[in-house]
């Protein structure tokens, strides 16, 4: 009796693991190529967003010599912009996106407290620097296609044996890129 449980729990070893060598051998090409495809399709944004984000800087200058340079958002946006400026050109998208999309945030915060706030509407550059920001625009088809492919990894990562796999081997999650 022993010796039959040894030779199943033996067997159900074997089987284990020949199907986590056919779940990595069948996944792990189409994560890969998943993945592959939001890395070509954020290509053609990175120079539209480095742009956009120099704007960007002008209204982090119009906020500091306006005399907000001690305001919440005018500290969050000079970190924010800092991040993107040591992954800008990094070429990897997980570390770009995020950033991105910080930004694209504290932009409305910005636009939100200049309506709300006399101090900031006393700075005169400000409009005009927020406008060019506004003016700087990435190519929305092109945004379309990189959250497409995007979604398209996200769901090539799902799924019970997908996620194992996708974990062991570091398929971390990408983010849609949000424009405002």
């Amino acid at each position: 009796m022993r010796r039959r449980l040894g030779w199943l729990v033996a067997a159900l070893v074997v089987l284990a693991v020949v199907a986590a060598v056919i779940a990595v051998v069948t996944v792990r090409p189409s994560l890969s190529d998943a993945r592959d495809r939001v890395d070509r399709a954020f290509t053609p944004l990175q120079a539209p967003l480095d742009a956009r984000y120099q704007a960007l800087t002008r209204v982090e200058v119009a906020l500091d010599t306006g005399g907000a340079a001690t305001r919440t958002v005018t500290h969050d946006l000079t970190g924010a912009l800092h991040q993107w400026q040591q992954v800008a050109h990094a070429d990897d998208p997980a570390a770009q996106v995020p950033v991105a999309n910080q930004l694209e945030g504290l932009a409305q915060r910005v636009k939100a407290n200049l309506l709300a706030s006399p101090r900031l509407q006393a700075i005169q550059s400000l409009p005009g620097a927020l406008g060019a920001f506004d003016q700087a625009v990435v190519n929305p088809p092109a945004v379309a296609a990189f959250n497409q492919a995007v979604n398209a990894y996200q769901h090539a990562r799902t799924g019970t044996i997908r996620r194992l796999v996708a974990d062991t081997f570091g398929f971390s999650a990408r983010a849609e890129l949000e424009l405002s």
